[in-house]
């Protein structure tokens, strides 16, 4: 117990470094699968009415768009994973849970993307194609096929507004609170000022 305590912080940096390290390795082995297991546009029923298991080779980014527009994607994700991850480091004492919890999905996802991207960049392996995606939503095919790094990606930022949001609504009835308070006292003040008077009438 003395030594979680004392030990307390960089316990916990261990954590969420290895849940970095788990969701990155995670990304990577499921395209591995996916690739080596799935046939290109063939939908394959993962859970019926919910999730298929279809390859997909992403040139660009979301809905297609900058396809093959290597440099720039690769830049783009090593900008915004590295710009995450120096933000988590330094102010990682200072954060809250929950927004640790998103940003670790968010570095995850920027790097779990970043190494489809160099390797499609210098044709290397199993992504000589393209980003690889393979999971489709069977209730909404038209939607673009994504990958673990996409999805770590959307609920970090998903995480990050429903947090911001209830910061917002707390704030907002801490200062009704406040305001309630401030008025009852101002009340009490009133009453206590009538009653001096009375008092002051009755004394005359």
């Amino acid at each position: 117990m003395k030594f979680i305590n004392k030990y307390r912080f960089q316990l916990k940096i261990a954590l969420f470094a290895f849940l970095f390290a788990l969701l990155l390795v995670l990304d990577i082995v499921t395209k591995y699968i996916a690739f080596h297991n799935l046939n290109q546009f063939e939908a394959f029923t993962a859970i019926p009415y919910l999730f298929n298991f279809t390859l997909v080779f992403n040139k660009g980014a979301g809905w297609g768009m900058l396809a093959d527009q290597k440099v720039f994607l690769c830049l783009t994700s090593a900008i915004l994973g590295t710009a995450i991850l120096v933000f988590l480091i330094y102010r990682f004492k200072k954060l809250k849970l929950p927004v640790i919890i998103a940003l670790v999905l968010m570095v995850a996802g920027a790097y779990g993307n970043l190494i489809d991207r160099i390797g499609y960049a210098a044709s290397l392996g199993i992504y000589k194609e393209g980003v690889i995606d393979f999971l489709q939503f069977a209730f909404w095919t038209s939607f673009p096929v994504f990958n673990l790094a996409d999805s770590y990606l959307v609920i970090g930022i998903f995480i990050l507004i429903i947090y911001a949001i209830v910061l917002f609504i707390n704030e907002h009835l801490d200062k009704k609170k406040e305001t309630v308070v401030k008025t009852e006292i101002s009340d009490e003040e009133l009453a206590q000022r009538i009653a001096d008077k009375k008092d002051e009438i009755n004394n005359e």
